[in-house]
């Protein structure tokens, strides 16, 4: 004899559009859109994380702010990312970055920290690879997701 269950029915995520970082969906602890990168060769759109208080969800004016400054600055900023993988790495100068990194996302704290996310594709652990995030406020630090921190200064 057979019962019938109910189906469970999926979870919508909220989702809002902002002046500022556009479409977004709250997916656990962040609102998630698409923002732009051409830190190595074309304009390509990557991820947004826009971290925000899990009850609250408020994107708050100071993020708004730092995510202004990034796009605003972002050719300079880049350039500065550039360089700063160039002398971490210790790379030679005509070195193609696009062969081995790419730009994933840009990451917004709760406490208004911007940063790129990047992936080294030459460091495989299983299924994962290598990411860094590099600050871009208010000094361009060089951090990461996978505990690995430089600085761009």
């Amino acid at each position: 004899m057979f019962f019938k269950r109910e189906k469970k029915m999926k979870k919508e995520n909220e989702t809002m559009t902002n002046a500022v970082f556009g479409e977004l969906e709250f997916i656990d602890c962040a609102w998630e859109g698409d923002s732009v990168s051409s830190l190595f060769g074309e304009e390509k759109t990557i991820g947004l994380y826009v971290y925000a208080d899990e009850d609250e969800k408020t994107i708050e004016e100071q993020q708004e702010e730092v995510y202004l400054n990034y796009l605003r600055n972002r050719p300079e900023i880049e350039e500065v990312v550039r360089k700063v993988i160039f002398r971490e790495f210790k790379l030679p100068d005509d070195f193609d970055l696009s062969s081995r990194f790419r730009a994933s996302s840009i990451i917004v704290t709760c406490d208004g920290n911007c940063g790129i996310s990047i992936v080294d594709n030459t460091y495989e652990m299983g299924h994962n690879r290598f990411k860094f995030v590099i600050e871009t406020e208010p000094e361009y630090e060089f951090t990461d997701s996978e505990e690995y921190y430089l600085e761009t200064k």
